[in-house]
């Protein structure tokens, strides 16, 4: 991959339309479906070295706690929960992103070999969340 390739939008929960959350979700599960010779999930991680995860919460409703993470699958569709993830959000704004990958980002739990299929997922307990955006970057 060249040195100064640029970031490209992996997924969006813009996209999807959808901006309140008030339980838990997910970007879409795995396919063994397809005409396709591999199964796969529909965040395409292959051509990835590393990934960043933001998230921006417009408003609050009660007491919500809301945490968002990367998770991965096997070839064999095995979910690998939390391969990063967000602190607790618990307050309208821009939560601190989270970065993963092959270059890290300081710590050594940073530094993760992706694999080639993946998802978003996360659970909001306590409230609401609205106004929301969670976007995954990568390069």
């Amino acid at each position: 991959m060249p040195e100064n390739e640029p970031a490209k939008l992996i997924w969006s929960l813009a996209n999807t339309g959808l901006t309140a959350i008030s339980g838990a979700g997910n970007s879409g599960g795995w396919s063994s479906a397809g005409t396709t010779p591999n199964a796969l999930s529909n965040l395409d991680l292959r051509f990835v070295d590393d990934l960043a995860l933001y998230v921006f919460v417009g408003a609050i409703t009660s007491t919500p706690t809301l945490k968002v993470q990367i998770d991965g699958y096997d070839d064999l569709g095995n979910l690998f929960p939390a391969i990063a993830a967000t602190a607790n959000i618990t307050a309208a704004g821009a939560a601190a992103p989270v970065y993963v990958g092959r270059h890290g980002a300081g710590s050594a739990a940073q530094f993760v070999v992706l694999p080639m299929w993946g998802r978003v997922s996360w659970t909001c307990t306590g409230g609401s969340v609205t106004g929301t955006e969670i976007a995954l970057w990568g390069r």
